[in-house]
């Protein structure tokens, strides 16, 4: 009996010892070392080929991806919210799109990958994948080189494990901001291939190429470097080799791989000059790092690719022109961005991919031109794909499926509370807006749309009647809804709404236009037509001015500064990217003018149907028309809140040399025409967050069908 148990205990022991070995550890045995390598997609020359479903034949593959983050409203990313069931329903909806590729950035949870394989496990028409592997925040953005522990150990852990994962091999407890779980479905037929990274801090590479004691050659059993690589290159083609080498060794079969390139550390050279204004000191080259015969699958270019500079290639340097003289001719600069893909498609020897490029819908802008609807939006990303393929690429990934109520943009962050902003959707944020999926506010529907139609309004909204006009008022995770109803109210009228909402400042009157107010107004809400409606601000309560003012116009804003009552009310603006380009032949006086950031007129309100259910439907309208009344939206950013969902506000700029936030229980609103002798009566709007209670439902934007259009041919 006592053996009995001993051998039981062995037993039980060495079954413990071989699932953690296979599911915790990278410890394999090789027991078919001469066993062939297999490949269901290659590459040759400039072509990506997969087999067909029935895995007979190699033909050609053009890549139509949406790149899919894990993102869902009132979450962070990292928290992997999205349950099995969306999943599904989300590759549902992209397959029918005409999509055949999705793209992910790291590593997500098993639920993912479990709905990836029922998914194709249960459908003619597949999804492929691109799996991507990134570097954390602190490793790309430290003070340290791409070796040390943080960013080379964990890239090469994380592309290890990948593998594992996408073949079912694999258990994670915890994953630093990565997914986790038991993985244990096969999605590895599936897989098109493998995207290190997803952005190279242009300084940390700087550091590693200067760094001496590091090689600048590889000479691996699947990728070797020429005589140009530089450091970093040669560490990327580490990664590949050992990823590479891992997959063929232990599951016996390989798939596309690449690693991740933009604009600004291509392999251009550009003038000095210019270079400096792009911020470009780094080059990265795939043809620096070269493939063996022993790679069967295929090695590809991938590209993100934004706005930057027009004109590019003008500005490159002179024996850069000399180099690429050939392809520079050839450029056809009609095509995306004065033809950059197509010199990409042309200067490389491999398939190239766009693995990221799109257009937000969302109201706010970085841009002078100002925002785009959503159809806009589907315009210009079937435009921008037809480009890409016209250029000779092998297909485009669109960033991005869903919109993402966390993301960040330069030029709005200092005015939200950044790591709170995904409990509410932010309009004015132009980074949240790039889905083809939106997250409305509302369970089932919004509160109100601006759309002509009462039916959403009734007596509990009604705040105020200021003589024979009635005020009536409502608010969701996104915006401040006004009402005004009055017998012959059309859009030759003059409407004016003062709003209070910080104690700190405001003024009783307004210079222009001349009114007066019962107490304080921060802002001044101006309805006079289709054409000329905007939100005004009073001028000690601008954030712009504060924030920009010295990019803007040169001025220290704290020098000089506006009264608390002072009686100014100013039109609201963002401001905007600097595509200006300095050339040495300039006075300081042009340099100086050049370097003056353009803004932009946000608060200047669109009119249109904001009803997504309309055929008239205006995916920008602030406000609409109806018999005897108007509707009016308005973005809580546009009144200074830092944090709608906690009822936080802008506080005084110039007593606290900065943003910082108040709590507010409620806002004090009037209204009244033009011709009102008496001051504008203010009545209170009681407010209250939501915290986490965030209500939303999905919605399939106008860009999604355009784009359905076009490829579900």
């Amino acid at each position: 009996m006592k053996k009995i148990k001993i051998l039981i205990a062995i037993l039980i022991f060495l079954i413990i010892g071989v699932y953690f070995i296979t599911y915790y550890t990278n410890i394999y045995f090789d027991f078919r070392p001469n066993a062939p390598i297999s490949v269901s997609v290659k590459t040759s020359n400039k072509t990506i080929y997969m087999k067909n479903n029935k895995n007979e034949e190699f033909k050609p593959f053009e890549v139509k991806g949406v790149e899919m983050t894990s993102g869902i409203a009132g979450h962070y990313a990292t928290n992997y919210a999205v349950d099995k069931k969306t999943w599904l329903k989300w590759f549902d909806q992209v397959q029918k799109m005409g999509a055949n590729t999705i793209s992910i950035p790291t590593i997500f949870d098993d639920t993912f990958y479990n709905a990836f394989y029922e998914f194709n496990s249960k459908n003619k028409n597949r999804l492929y994948l691109f799996q991507g592997i990134q570097v954390s925040g602190y490793g790309n953005n430290s003070s340290k080189d791409a070796y040390s522990k943080d960013f080379y150990e964990t890239l090469k852990e994380d592309s290890i494990s990948v593998v594992d994962i996408i073949h079912g091999r694999k258990s994670l407890a915890i994953n630093k901001l990565k997914g986790s779980g038991r993985y244990r479905k096969d999605v590895s037929p599936w897989v098109l291939g493998y995207i290190i990274g997803n952005g190279w801090n242009p300084g940390t590479m700087a550091y590693t190429n200067n760094n001496e004691s590091y090689k600048t050659e590889h000479d691996g059993t699947y990728f070797k470097t020429t005589n140009d690589s530089t450091v970093f290159e040669a560490m990327l083609a580490k990664i590949m080799d050992d990823m590479i080498s891992f997959e063929s060794k232990k599951y016996k079969t390989q798939r596309l791989i690449s690693f991740y390139n933009d604009p600004q550390i291509d392999p251009f050279e550009y003038e000095e000059q210019y270079a400096k204004q792009l911020g470009k000191y780094n080059f990265l080259d795939a043809e620096n790092v070269e493939p063996t015969n022993k790679l069967k699958s295929g090695y590809i270019a991938t590209y993100r690719l934004y706005e930057f500079i027009p004109d590019f290639s003008k500005y490159f340097s002179e024996e850069q022109k000399i180099k690429l003289s050939n392809e520079l001719q050839a450029l056809n600069k009609s095509l995306y961005y004065d033809g950059y893909t197509q010199l990409l498609s042309n200067y490389h020897s491999m398939p190239v991919v766009i693995s990221s490029f799109g257009y937000s819908s969302a109201r706010g802008t970085d841009s002078v031109d100002g925002p785009i609807t959503e159809e806009e939006q589907g315009q210009a990303l079937v435009s921008t794909h037809q480009d890409i393929i016209k250029s000779g690429a092998s297909g485009s990934i669109i960033n991005s499926w869903q919109d993402t109520w966390e993301r960040r943009t330069w030029n709005t962050s200092y005015a939200v509370d950044v790591n709170q902003t995904y409990r509410w959707r932010d309009v004015q944020t132009d980074g949240q807006g790039y889905g083809l999926l939106s997250f409305d506010p509302g369970s089932l529907k919004s509160v109100s749309y601006v759309d002509g139609n009462l039916s959403e309004w009734d007596e509990k909204n009604k705040i105020l009647t200021n003589e024979d006009m009635e005020l009536s008022v409502k608010y969701d995770e996104s915006f401040v809804y006004f009402l005004i109803e009055k017998e012959g109210l059309n859009e030759n009228s003059s409407i004016y709404i003062p709003i209070d909402t910080t104690q700190k400042s405001g003024s009783k009157k307004s210079q222009d236009p001349l009114l007066e107010f019962d107490r304080n107004a921060d802002f001044l809400l101006s309805i006079s037509g289709k054409e000329e409606s905007r939100l005004l601000v009073q001028a000690r309560y601008e954030s712009l001015r504060e924030n920009y003012l010295m990019q803007t116009n040169g001025k220290d804003p704290f020098v000089y500064y506006p009264l608390k009552d002072s009686n100014e009310f100013v039109p609201i603006r963002m401001i905007s990217k600097n595509t200006n380009i300095i050339t040495e032949d300039m006075t300081v006086a042009e340099i100086n003018e050049l370097r003056l950031f353009d803004t932009y007129e946000t608060g200047k309100l669109v009119y249109g149907n904001g009803n997504p259910d309309s055929i008239n439907y205006n995916s920008l309208s602030d406000f609409y028309y109806g018999e005897n009344f108007v509707e009016v939206r308005i973005p809580w950013q546009m009144l200074n809140f830092f944090n709608p969902a906690k009822m936080i506000i802008h506080d005084d700029y110039y007593e606290n040399y900065g943003v910082q936030g108040i709590s507010i229980s409620e806002l004090y609103v009037g209204v009244s025409e033009s011709n009102q002798k008496e001051p504008i009566k203010m009545e209170a709007v009681k407010l209250k967050g939501w915290n986490d209670n965030v209500t939303y439902h999905e919605r399939l934007k106008e860009s999604y069908y355009i784009l359905k259009e076009s490829w579900g041919e």
